[in-house]
Parts: C-alpha cells; sequence; structure tokens
C-alpha cells in the first residue's frame, strides 16, 4: 500500500528510557569475552536499559507522554484519540490503551487502540493516527511505542540478551498543513523468521505435537529469530521501500534531510547506508547505549539528534522513517518534521 495523507503535522515527540542500564562484562565468565567483544563490536550496542520489575510497557508509556504533556503544557481535554503500539503489552485483554486513557486523565470519549507490532511498530501507529486525523474522527491523538523487550529474550542467547533493551516514547498527531506518504507492507508468509512466543495460545499446541523451539539449555524457547533471514530481509525490502516512499515523494535520496531508521544492530544499518549511499550523518546509529528497542528506535533516533547539538531539526522538510520487523512487516514514511518539538530522551 501507498498513499498520501493530507493536513497533517507532528506537534511534538518524546522517549522516555529506564533508569536500569544492563552493562555486558559480567557475562564474560558465561559467553567468554571473545565472543562478548565480537557481538558488541558487530552490533554497535555496548549497554542496554532495562524496565525495573515492577515496571511494565504502560508504565513507561505513561511516563513518556506525563513528561510530553508538561514540556508541551498540552490540555489532555484536546486528545481524543489514543494509539498505544507494543508486543508487550499488560494484558492479552484488556487494551492496555484503555488502561493508559484512564491512567492519563483522558477524556471518556477517547478512541483506544492496541497495534501488535514489533520493529515496524512507530509506522503502522503513525500510519493508524494519521487515518484518525485524516477522516476527521479525531483532532489530536496520542501515539504511545512501548517495549519490555527484555522479558521476551532468552538471557542464555547472546544475540538477544545483548541486543534488545527497554523503552518507550510519545508522539503528538493532530492537523496541520503537512503531507505525509506512507508505504506499508506485509508477508506473513515468512512469519516464521521472527516468532514472540510468550502468552500466545499457538505455543501450547507447539508444544502438545511436539513442535516448539528451543533454546540453548533445552528449554521452550521465549522467542526465535532467523538472524540471517532478517538480515536479507531488511537489505532488500527495506532498500526498497526508501527508493519508493522517495520516488512516490516526487524527491530523490539526496533531497532528503534525514533518514531516521530502525536500530537493529549498527552493522544492518552500515549495509543498508551503504546500499543506498546515505552519508552516515543523515542516517546515524544512535543506540549504543540503547540496544534494539524494537518500535521505540525510531523516536530515538528522532529525540537524540534533534538535541545533541549536531542536528537542526528546524532544516528537517525532507524526513524518511522506515522500519522492519516482525509479521514480517514492513514500511516507510515521508514527512516534513521542521516544526515538530523533540524531548528527550529521559534519564538518558
Amino acid at each position: 500500500m501507498i498513499c498520501s495523507l493530507k493536513n497533517l503535522q507532528i506537534e511534538s515527540i518524546s522517549s522516555y528510557l529506564p533508569i536500569e542500564k544492563r552493562n555486558f562484562h559480567h557475562l564474560v565468565e558465561e559467553f567468554g569475552e571473545d565472543v562478548i567483544n565480537h557481538t558488541m563490536k558487530h552490533s554497535g550496542i555496548n549497554s542496554l536499559r532495562v524496565a525495573n520489575e515492577n515496571q511494565t510497557s504502560l508504565d513507561m508509556c505513561y511516563e513518556a507522554t506525563e513528561f510530553l504533556f508538561l514540556k508541551e503544557n498540552i490540555d489532555r481535554s484536546t486528545i481524543d484519540g489514543l494509539v498505544m503500539v507494543s508486543q508487550t503489552f499488560d494484558y492479552l485483554g484488556p487494551a492496555s490503551s484503555i488502561i493508559l486513557q484512564d491512567k492519563l486523565g483522558l477524556s471518556k470519549e477517547t478512541v483506544c487502540f492496541d497495534i501488535v507490532y514489533g520493529c515496524s511498530g512507530y509506522i503502522y501507529g503513525l500510519y493508524q493516527a494519521a487515518v484518525l486525523i485524516a477522516s476527521g474522527s479525531c483532532k489530536r491523538v496520542l501515539l504511545v511505542n512501548g517495549e519490555t523487550n527484555t522479558r521476551l529474550m532468552d538471557n542464555s542467547i547472546k544475540e538477544q540478551y545483548m541486543v534488545f533493551g527497554d523503552a518507550a516514547s510519545a508522539t503528538i498527531v493532530s492537523k496541520g498543513n503537512s503531507e505525509f506518504n506512507f508505504h506499508i507492507n506485509s508477508d506473513g508468509g515468512r512469519h516464521t523468521s521472527v516468532l514472540n512466543l510468550v502468552n500466545g495460545f499457538r505455543p501450547p499446541i507447539l508444544i502438545k505435537n511436539k513442535q516448539m523451539p528451543l533454546n540453548s539449555n533445552g528449554d521452550f524457547a521465549k522467542a526465535t529469530n532467523d538472524g540471517m533471514a532478517v538480515f536479507d530481509f531488511i537489505l532488500h525490502e527495506g532498500v526498497d521501500t526508501i527508493k519508493k516512499i522517495v520516488n512516490f515523494s516526487n524527491l530523490e535520496l539526496v533531497d532528503v534531510d534525514f533518514f531516521a531508521l530502525h536500530q537493529a544492530t549498527k552493522i544492518t544499518l552500515d549495509f543498508l547506508r551503504r546500499r543506498l549511499k546515505i552519508p552516515e550523518n543523515k542516517a546515524p546509529f544512535v543506540s549504543s547505549e540503547y540496544g534494539n528497542t524494537s518500535s521505540v528506535t525510531i523516536p530515538l533516533v528522532l529525540t537524540t539528534c534533534a538535541n545533541n547539538g549536531n542536528y537542526n531539526p528546524k532544516q528537517w522538510n525532507n524526513v524518511v522513517i522506515a522500519a522492519f520487523g516482525l509479521g514480517l512487516s514492513w514500511g516507510s514514511v515521508a514527512c516534513d518534521l521542521s516544526q515538530t518539538k523533540f524531548y528527550g530522551p529521559l534519564n538518558e
């Protein structure tokens, strides 16, 4: 699907990091120093942020939103839509977005959606928020993304334990003068490339039929990730969606002021940039201390770069956002962020 939605704007974006850090040096005895150094070098990740044991994705989304509301002095009564994107919701039901509506003190007439996506989630959440505005259903939508990835992962697998971190973000989408172009794709035929097996209803069937994946300790796996298949997927579909959205927007790659690309690992992003011949400063890897925070990597890239003094976000007239994740699902957005305000990351 490729489309254009008009009269929109992203007013502001905030990001939140939990306080606790996971450093990798204590893993030497378990994985070996050579393995740890090799993983850190190729992932580009030196440490992660980890939610405390009493903190959920909903809690972190609340913190990110309160931070944004405070900075922007937002009148809560003006929010009439709430979209929460996560793969680590508090419950299978009720929807976490509805619980968050009450916790934030939003109107009971707020329409709420939970969207179950991983790394591509910011694209899908932004599209849902934009559709609510463009259709006239809502005037101001709060989009939140939150992940407690560390609870999904098997600690015995270094590629999971040393890569995926926790974080949250909040974004306000409203009526404006900008045009948002979306390119969104799905391929369920490759859904087994990335599986989250915690709390699903399929795993008991897999266990009964002796088809349940096992981790390296011989226990039932929490999650599976075909690293090479995902790497190939990002390089091919990632390049394709970026080229398509740039062309659809009547731009050339050199016209794009900034690329906010999903931070899977540094080596993945480096390969993607080289395929597209994008300068590193236009598509930076900023997650060396955060890790792969799934759907939150995009707002973390934007807020980190907008506030580190090396970028002038007021010059981000042509921004391309792209992400790729479980499903398999992927997509891109071309938009103007020159009037957007950025806050965070909180607790950096």
